[in-house]
C-alpha cells in the first residue's frame, strides 16, 4: 500500500498533463449540484470538436433531506461531441452532448421524501453501474482562463444492494439515474 501511495500522485499528474503534450485543451475544476460535489476534468481534442469528461463526486441523495448520514460516491465518464459553437466579443459558447458510463456506491430512490414526518432511508446503499447521457453548455470567458459548464445527465442503470434483514443481494433498476436527470450541474473549470 505504501508504494501505491507514492505512485498515485505521479499517475494523476501524468493523466492530467499528457493531453497537453498532444496539443489538447485540458480543464480541471469543481463539480457542484444538488446531486453532490466533486472534481471534474475535461480534455478536448485538438480541433475542439470532441471532449472526454471525467467526474468524481459525492452523492447527496438522502443527505440534504436528513434521511441518512452516509453520502455516496460516483465516478462518471462521458465522451461528448460539440455540435454548436458561437463566439462573442468576450466569450465563446459551445453546446455539447454525448454518452458514457458511471459506477459508484450510492443510495437509490425511496418513497417518503415529502412525508409529513422524518423517515430514514430503509434500504442500504449499494453499487451502481449505469450508462450516462450528457447535454451541456460550455461558456469560455476569453479575458480569463475560467470556464462555466452547465449540464444535465441521465444515468439509467442497475443498483445492487444487500437486504439489511436477510443479507440477500437485491438487483434493481437505478431509479435516481432517471429521477435526478432534471437536476442541473455546474462545473467551474480552469483552462490550461
Amino acid at each position: 500500500m505504501s508504494r501505491f501511495r507514492h505512485i498515485l500522485p505521479a499517475i494523476v499528474l501524468l493523466a492530467l498533463f499528457c493531453p497537453l503534450l498532444r496539443g489538447q485543451e485540458a480543464m480541471v475544476g469543481l463539480y457542484q449540484s444538488t446531486r453532490g460535489i466533486g472534481l471534474s476534468a475535461m480534455f478536448f481534442s485538438p480541433d475542439g470538436g470532441e471532449a472526454d469528461i471525467l467526474t468524481l463526486r459525492t452523492d447527496f441523495y438522502g443527505i440534504l433531506s436528513a434521511r441518512t448520514r452516509q453520502p455516496g460516491i460516483c465516478l462518471s465518464y462521458t465522451h461528448d461531441y460539440v455540435f454548436l459553437e458561437r463566439e462573442g466579443e468576450d466569450f465563446r459558447m459551445l453546446l455539447h452532448a454525448g454518452a458514457g458510463g458511471m459506477i459508484g456506491y450510492v443510495h437509490d430512490y425511496e418513497r417518503g421524501f415529502y412525508s409529513a414526518y422524518d423517515r430514514e432511508l430503509q434500504h442500504s446503499p449499494g453499487g451502481i453501474a449505469a450508462l450516462t447521457g450528457n447535454l451541456g453548455l460550455r461558456v469560455d470567458f476569453l479575458w480569463s482562463p475560467l470556464t462555466l459548464d452547465f449540464s444535465i445527465t441521465a444515468a439509467p442503470g442497475l443498483h445492487l444492494r444487500t437486504n439489511r434483514d436477510t443479507g440477500a443481494m437485491i438487483l434493481s433498476f437505478y431509479r435516481n439515474g432517471i429521477l435526478q436527470a432534471y437536476q442541473p450541474q455546474l462545473n467551474l473549470m480552469y483552462r490550461f
